[in-house]
């Protein structure tokens, strides 16, 4: 009959019989281990962990890359285990000796990635002495666990070399070197410790008389082309290199919907709090920034700082700990930090990740988007953009291998939806015994204002909109603006067909408070903000700027545009996007104007235009005067 853990799983509902090569029963795994897997739920191997089993079961050093949130960890830690218990079956008396040296050292980056091994060999071996070799730490309690003994060390290269130069450490007897994250391990910053680490475990093995009788095994999401060639001088000539990832058409995890927002800085901090509502509601979101003071700066926020805490390089250890604990735990919704959390962190429940501002490299991206979507689940990344970023989503895309679907910020609907949503499941969790004290209250507001008025105004108030909400630009996510679409059904070639409509049947409209025209992609249509006290909307329907009505032709029909379309892509002399080609300045000199400065773009000469400055005939327009 078939083992439990080999039969049916059910996908959706539907019964699906797990693959023979991820089977638990296909690989040397200990029926205690077996038993500990079953205990989380564990009915398979992921892919790379069946890809790598046999390989380091049996003796080989490893290269294996396998995108974000499938395993990888895991991966090294199931055989590393086995091999493990079953030596000490053969020499049960030198396993417990005291002050024996570890026989595995795992090496990363962070001191939050090494903490979540080290509970991974915990968990999977608890028979294993496993200590964590980590800054932030005491030494007097390492120096303790060495002295003791112990079988498995995780840590960080800085605190590891320490402890080998203070005489604590012993590498003798080691037979497992894994660096995690191995691309960041061997980079600048980290590799010279790493090459000195090396250099002491070989010296110390040639003065017991040992060659090169351990494994190195290499794990990590992304793996450049100097990665391929650096990892020759720590691997044996015949390491096997395992790469789920390939030439696949998405470097990302597949579960991964990728989005982008145009918007200024000054406008993010008003609309992040939004954005999480409306694509993380209830769940749990974390937000990465670049820079610490931009983490501790948007920790602040109005929206975000009842269900948000901070995590960076600058926080003590134990509070770190702390904090991930209680985001694991639903403590609170959101954790704002640095790339100390983008890295390896395993944290199954997170719906949404935001990166504030674009990262500089594909690799980053990759990472950090690999907090969502982990084990199965389906997540959301979503990158802010100021308009000179715009070339960095398209290093991004090409690298990964991914489309950003550009949409523009929440708006009040979505807004007032996500928020009702959110606050009926709120009211749904609500103790019974405890609604007989508000009936009298709740008669009396029915009384006053109406059961749906009165129900109405409590979701708007629990929601944290009861003061309202403004409008913003669908494409700068500016308040106070609103973003309008023209439609035609032929194609025209510059924005400043649509700016020459306003100059002729609008003209009492002030020309900076219409701004930042764009073609869309098929030529047939234009998008502009116009500031949103200009516009009005008649029970019927119809559309007024500046208190004169539009009505519709057979040729141009104009709404209120509810998504941003495809926009036709724009460069500005850097090569580099920017609002503003096509007539995104404003109209001060015609539609005759040859070069148009966009969002803070610079012309040939150098000199740099604001939000919509134009130029004709040489002459230099005046821009919307904001520079972000």
């Amino acid at each position: 009959m078939e083992n439990s853990l080999e039969s049916d799983v059910k996908e959706n509902g539907v019964e699906k019989e797990i693959p023979e090569n991820l089977r638990l029963s296909t690989y040397r795994l200990s029926q205690t281990t077996i038993d500990l897997l079953k205990k989380r739920e564990i009915e398979a191997l992921f892919p790379i962990q069946a890809a790598t089993f046999d390989m380091i079961y049996d003796g080989k050093d490893v290269l294996a890359r396998a995108k974000t949130g499938t395993g990888k960890t895991l991966a090294f830690v199931l055989p590393i285990t086995e091999i493990l218990l079953a030596q000490n079956q053969k020499d049960n008396f030198a396993s417990k000796r005291r002050g024996r040296s570890p026989r595995v050292m795992v090496m990363t980056p962070t001191r939050d990635l090494a903490n979540q091994i080290l509970s991974e060999f915990e968990f999977i071996s608890p028979t294993l002495k496993s200590l964590p070799i980590l800054g932030g730490k005491s030494y007097d309690i390492q120096n303790q666990g060495l002295r003791e003994g112990t079988d498995v060390i995780v840590g960080a290269p800085g605190r590891l070399l320490d402890q080998i130069n203070r005489g604590n450490l012993k590498l003798g007897d080691l037979k497992f070197i894994c660096l995690d994250e191995a691309d960041q391990m061997l980079d600048i910053g980290f590799a010279e410790n790493m090459e000195t680490i090396l250099q002491h475990v070989k010296s110390q093995k040639e003065k017991q008389g040992k060659g090169v009788d351990y494994q190195t095994l290499l794990f990590s999401a992304t793996v450049p082309d100097w990665v391929k060639q650096t990892v020759k001088k720590y691997l044996k000539n015949d390491y096997i290199n395992v790469d789920l990832v390939g030439n696949s058409d998405n470097k990302t995890n597949e579960n991964i919907c990728h989005y982008a927002i145009r918007s200024s800085w000054a406008s993010r901090k008003d609309i992040i709090g939004d954005v999480v509502t409306c694509y993380a509601g209830l769940g749990s979101c974390v937000i990465f920034c670049n820079t610490k003071n931009d983490a501790n700066e948007l920790v602040l926020n109005d929206k975000l700082k009842q269900d948000a805490q901070v995590l960076h390089g600058d926080i003590a250890q134990s509070q770190r700990e702390t904090t991930l604990k209680g985001f694991r735990n639903g403590k609170f919704k959101c954790i704002i930090c640095t790339d100390v959390l983008a890295r390896g962190i395993d944290i199954p429940q997170v719906d949404l990740v935001i990166n504030c501002e674009p990262p500089k490299d594909v690799e980053t991206y990759v990472h950090r988007a690999g907090r969502t979507a982990r084990a199965g689940r389906q997540g959301k990344a979503v990158t802010f953009f100021k308009p000179q970023d715009e070339y960095l989503l398209q290093v991004v895309e090409r690298g990964a291998r991914i489309q950003f679907q550009v949409v523009g910020p929440p708006q009040p609907q979505d807004i007032i939806s996500a928020t009702a949503n959110d606050a009926i499941k709120n009211l749904e969790s609500v103790e019974s015994s405890v609604l007989p004290y508000f009936n009298s209250t709740a008669k009396e507001l029915i009384e006053k204002q109406g059961a749906i008025e009165a129900l109405s105004a409590a979701l708007a108030y629990i929601s944290g909109y009861s003061s309202g909400i403004k409008k913003r630009s669908l494409m700068s996510a500016t308040e106070g603006y609103t973003t309008i679409l023209f439609k035609f059904n032929y194609p025209i070639r510059h924005g400043s067909y649509v700016r020459n409509i306003f100059k002729k049947q609008f003209s009492n409209i002030p020309e900076n408070d219409v701004i930042a025209f764009r073609l869309t992609k098929d030529s047939e249509g234009v998008v502009c903000d116009i500031v949103s006290d200009h516009l009005s909307v008649s029970e019927d329907g119809v559309i007024s700027i500046g208190g004169r009505p539009w009505y519709n032709s057979k040729t141009t029909t104009l709404e209120i545009a509810k998504e941003l379309p495809e926009l036709q892509e724009n460069k500005n002399n850097n090569g580099r996007n920017a609002w503003g080609r096509n007539g995104s300045g404003n109209f001060r000199n015609g539609s005759g104007g040859n070069r148009n400065g966009g969002f803070n773009s610079s012309n040939k000469n150098g000199r740099g235009n604001g939000y919509g400055g134009g130029r004709s005939n040489g002459n230099r327009g005046n821009g919307y005067g904001r520079k972000f």
